[in-house]
């Protein structure tokens, strides 16, 4: 049995949030995947989010390009999703439905500790974290807490 009231919490709120057992939730936050296999699973996130910057404009070819070098820097920035992921973690309750955005969500964080982040790291320690999500390009919708959020502000 968890001692850690805030651990064994998040454990609740995780598995209320995805209709999972408890066992299932507590293997699920003590083992969490890796960046390499969150990026396999999401194919086109990388820094920038999810896809690339006015890809409406580029040609395909284009497109590819940015993508691939987007998601290297993204790889680059691994201790950092890591980071955020564990403050994700320790910070902010996940609920069942997505309603909080990315980008708001990598502004209150920034504000938060002083560092910067980019958005694909945000959504990538998201994914990390486990937290339901809902694409929105190049955004993500998270299922977090707002009175967490909140309490940020």
């Amino acid at each position: 049995m968890t001692q850690n009231r805030r651990q064994k919490s998040w454990i609740r709120a995780f598995q209320a949030a995805t209709d999972t057992t408890y066992l299932n939730a507590r293997r699920r936050q003590l083992n969490w995947p890796t960046l390499a296999e969150v990026m396999e699973e999401h194919e086109k996130l990388g820094a920038f989010g999810i896809g690339v910057f006015n890809s409406h404009r580029l040609a395909a070819e284009r497109r590819r390009a940015e993508l691939v070098a987007e998601r290297e820097n993204l790889r680059r920035d691994e201790g950092l999703v890591m980071e955020t992921a564990l403050w994700l973690h320790d910070n902010i309750t996940p609920i069942k439905t997505p309603t909080a955005g990315s980008y708001g969500v990598k502004h209150l964080i920034e504000q938060a500790t002083g560092t910067y982040v980019t958005n694909g790291a945000l959504i990538a320690a998201a994914l990390v974290v486990g937290y339901p999500y809902r694409y929105d390009q190049p955004n993500v919708r998270f299922g977090m807490s707002r009175r967490d959020l909140n309490r940020l502000r």
